[in-house]
């Protein structure tokens, strides 16, 4: 099975590359996953020797990119702090070389708020024109340009095995912001609705394939603008659903599937963009994945944090019968979380993967994890050997 750790560089400069790298080898792992591009967050540490809690930079890179492969955008990779002075992706490359692991690029794509707030013509806009800035849209060409580049710089870098994609497509409402407020609450429909980018880019691509994406945009906006007026009620006969809401405004559902259609085109053109380095190029996806897509990538890497044994057979079982032959499976596994309380959990979690067809494991994240969690790997992949 391919089995890798998910990390960040403040790991190798706080704890030492050899240390770090040696300590994943020594657990049984086939690679790492080293986050190349991130947004912010603040993390507990537990085991860091310089920090136990931080606040990274957002949207930087951890890498050193090839600035030349960005000219033809507007939107260019900024170097973190804690990667400046040191190329860290060099030096866990190099040594990664030497005992035999493989280096994958964790790479976060729209969600990018330090590159939202200085273009904001380039991020998410609801229906009322609002932007978000912690999404960049896929829809827009100095977006796709920027991604394709930043896949391209690092497929031809470092001797990687492969880059791992997250967040490629339009991000939603919800963030997880600092202080983050509403004072309407929502339900998963009307979120799904305040979700929707109608941006200039969105609504001059749709309309180059003869919907009329305004149309859309104005259904969206008058269903909304009536939820504000009567929130915390709801008027009646109104669509509570997607599907009613299609009921009634046909061309939503041509909208929706626009909307794949832009992804699955984006990912298609980062791929052909690195066909010729042989990196390989995975995909996290947070629900069941595409079945046009599990054609175009190498892996799909699916989610099953806080599952048990059997949640997680369940889950990887039904994305195998999605991916097939087609292209890898690999489940995400959260190490040290709720769930997983000791090296039975982990392994039996492990084993269920690999009893429903799965090609590999992911542990997230060696920042995260208390030490004493990161040591059940071991056993938990001695036992599926």
């Amino acid at each position: 099975m391919h089995s890798a750790l998910w990390m960040f560089a403040w790991d190798l400069r706080d704890e030492g590359v050899e240390k770090v790298l040696d300590f994943a080898q020594d657990l049984g792992l086939k690679a790492v996953n080293i986050a190349s591009s991130y947004h912010a967050g603040r993390f507990t540490l537990p085991h860091n020797p310089v920090n136990r809690v931080t606040m990274p930079e957002d949207g930087v890179a951890y890498f050193h990119p090839q600035m030349d492969l960005y000219q033809e955008t507007k939107l260019k990779p900024v170097v973190g702090t804690v990667s400046r002075e040191v190329d860290w992706f060099d030096r866990a490359g190099k040594h990664l070389q030497k005992i035999g692991l493989r280096l994958v690029a964790w790479t976060i794509c729209a969600h990018n708020t330090r590159l939202g707030l200085l273009h904001p013509d380039c991020v998410v806009r609801n229906a009322f024109g609002d932007p978000y800035s912690h999404g960049l849209c896929p829809a827009n060409e100095e977006v796709r340009t920027y991604l394709k580049a930043l896949v391209r710089d690092l497929a031809t870098h470092y001797g990687m095995y492969a880059v791992q994609l997250e967040s490629p497509g339009y991000m939603g409402f919800s963030h997880g912001h600092h202080h983050e407020r509403s004072g309407v609450v929502f339900t998963p429909f009307e979120e799904q609705l305040m979700s929707l980018c109608f941006c200039d880019a969105c609504l001059q691509r749709a309309e180059g394939t003869g919907l009329d994406a305004r149309k859309v945009q104005a259904s969206v906006r008058e269903h909304l603008d009536d939820l504000f007026r009567q929130s915390p009620f709801r008027s009646k006969g109104r669509p509570t659903s997607m599907a009613g809401m299609i009921d009634r405004h046909p061309d939503l559902e041509k909208f929706l599937a626009f909307r794949k259609s832009v992804e699955q085109s984006l990912i298609e053109e980062i791929q052909a963009g690195i066909r010729d380095t042989g990196c390989k190029l995975f995909l996290i996806s947070f629900g069941t994945p595409s079945s046009e897509l599990v054609r175009v990538v190498d892996a799909m890497e699916i989610i099953v944090y806080h599952k048990k044994p059997a949640e997680a057979f369940a889950l990887v079982g039904q994305a195998k019968g999605v991916t097939g032959e087609s292209c890898a499976l690999h489940a995400g596994i959260r190490v040290g979380f709720e769930g997983v309380s000791g090296p039975g959990d982990l392994g039996d979690i492990v084993a269920s993967v690999k009893a429903a067809g799965g090609d590999g494991v992911l542990f997230y994240n060696y920042s995260e994890a208390p030490m004493r969690a990161l040591r059940w790997i071991k056993t938990a992949l001695a036992g599926v050997e």
